[in-house]
């Protein structure tokens, strides 16, 4: 993060451990890092590495086992599961590699499901289907999860995460179902939020196409970050 940049989030020293009976797993171990407003991020690190739960610190998904996880200056992690909750609903949208579609709901109700959580329900109907149009599903509304392939199951989570408008998006792995052609689109159309309306996007990938537009990457071995560099992206 450059000097100047206001802080958008912060983790402060924090170790994640997980007990799985006899067996303890350090997720994390005193990673200290900062996120300035209106970055294009990416954590990268192989499988193990901790990036996944560092991205599930800062989204409100999990609280740290110690240090803090502050959020426009909050101590998040301090925060009941009910207020924890509506900031999630409120300021952060959420792509997820295993996409989190309610099964029973079309797609339009999906992204709709994301206003009506964030309170925000005025123009709705043109906000689901502008933001099912952006990522070229303007002809599935009516389709259930079990009506679309994985990759356009994967771009009906896309418009979920954006139809909010949020401060932060959280990215798992989010071109991993795409081929390349939708992936590239959907790296523009985030592009273009990030520039045109300041939203930060932290992505957690191994994708290149993902890290070439990177403008800085966050690099993870064993819990730890051992490397903080200014990418490629532009």
């Amino acid at each position: 993060m450059s000097e100047g940049t206001p802080k958008l989030c912060e983790v402060q020293n924090a170790s994640k451990v997980y007990r799985m009976g006899d067996i303890t797993v350090h997720a994390l171990s005193g990673v200290s890092v900062s996120v300035g407003s209106g970055e294009f991020t990416v954590f990268s690190g192989p499988s193990g590495s901790g990036k996944s739960t560092l991205l599930n610190l800062i989204g409100c998904l999990d609280r740290p086992s110690s240090g803090k996880v502050l959020l426009e200056g909050q101590d998040v992690a301090s925060l009941a599961d009910a207020a924890l909750g509506q900031v999630r609903a409120r300021r952060i949208g959420f792509i997820f590699q295993s996409f989190n579609l309610i099964p029973v709901l079309t797609a339009y109700e999906n992204v709709e499901l994301a206003l009506r959580l964030a309170g925000q329900l005025q123009d709705a109907e043109s906000r689901v289907r502008q933001a099912l149009s952006d990522v070229g599903l303007a002809d599935y509304l009516g389709r259930r999860p079990s009506q679309l392939s994985g990759g356009q199951q994967q771009r009906v989570a896309i418009a979920r995460a954006l139809v909010k408008r949020p401060a932060l998006v959280i990215a798992d792995e989010p071109t991993a179902n795409l081929d390349s052609k939708n992936g590239a689109a959907i790296l523009d159309l985030m592009k273009e939020m990030n520039r045109r309306d300041g939203v930060t996007f932290l992505f957690s990938t191994h994708d290149p196409m993902v890290m070439s537009h990177a403008r800085r990457i966050v690099s993870l071995r064993d819990g730890e970050v051992v490397g903080d560099t200014v990418g490629e992206g532009k």
